[in-house]
């Protein structure tokens, strides 16, 4: 079996800046001053992470910022939600024929592993009409440290089907640097796409298993699949 397990943002849909103009606006309306991201680094993180330092640069203490944090979230889970639609994202090259057609292999159950917070990712997923394609997964609001979210994936798709998966059946399907990070601190095998903010060498400089331009040539992910050669040694 192959656990294969998905970043979002960057990887299966781009909203082209919508969920930081959304965080910023609704952290604006809910502290009642302007609040800026400038500065702020999304690629990869998690959305508590990102939260933080945002609260952070706008001023606030990082004790009084760690309290309000839990709010903070809230705030912008709930005009995420209600705020995005269908005409803010874009469902990135191959996508949706590839989780199609993977969705048809008996022997690969499709998780996620995404900074997100659930509520955010779930919504996004249902407005890019991917989100029959999924089952378990952990998310931002599990942990902070995207390195802890691959192992608790692995356990909640473990609980779900009853098949004993481990880290050794884990393909992290992601397009950043930190991807690769969090899926060789779980001990899993990762893949990377070249559709978020990364460019194929510096993708490359993170040693990934298995780089793409896209996913609208599936057939090098099909073959690692199906030899399960996890080097550690793409280019």
């Amino acid at each position: 079996m192959h656990l294969l397990l998905f970043d979002i943002d960057g990887t299966l849909i781009r909203t082209h800046g919508f969920g930081r103009q959304t965080m910023e606006a609704a952290l604006s309306e809910w502290l009642g001053r302007p609040v800026t991201t400038e500065g702020i680094d999304f690629a990869g993180r998690t959305d508590p992470a990102i939260l933080l330092d945002i609260l952070k640069a706008n001023g606030l203490p990082e004790p009084m910022a760690r309290h309000v944090l839990p709010e903070a979230l809230a705030v912008y889970s709930q005009a995420m939600t209600q705020r995005l639609r269908p005409e803010h994202l874009e469902v990135l090259p191959g996508v949706a024929l590839l989780l199609e057609e993977l969705s048809e292999w008996p022997e690969v159950y499709l998780g996620l592993v995404t900074g997100n917070l659930r509520q955010v990712a779930d919504h996004k997923l249902r407005a890019a009409g991917l989100a029959g394609y999924f089952g378990e997964g952990a998310f931002g609001c599990d942990h902070a440290d995207r390195n802890a979210l691959p192992s608790l994936a692995i356990a909640r798709a473990r609980q779900a089907t009853g098949y004993p998966f481990t880290q050794a059946h884990a393909l992290i399907i992601g397009d950043t640097p930190r991807d690769v990070a969090c899926a060789r601190h779980a001990g899993a095998a990762v893949a990377v796409v070249c559709t978020g903010g990364y460019d194929r060498h510096t993708l490359a400089a993170a040693c990934p298993d298995l780089i793409l331009d896209d996913f609208t040539d599936p057939e090098p992910l099909f073959e690692l699949l199906t030899t399960r050669q996890y080097s550690g040694k793409a280019s």
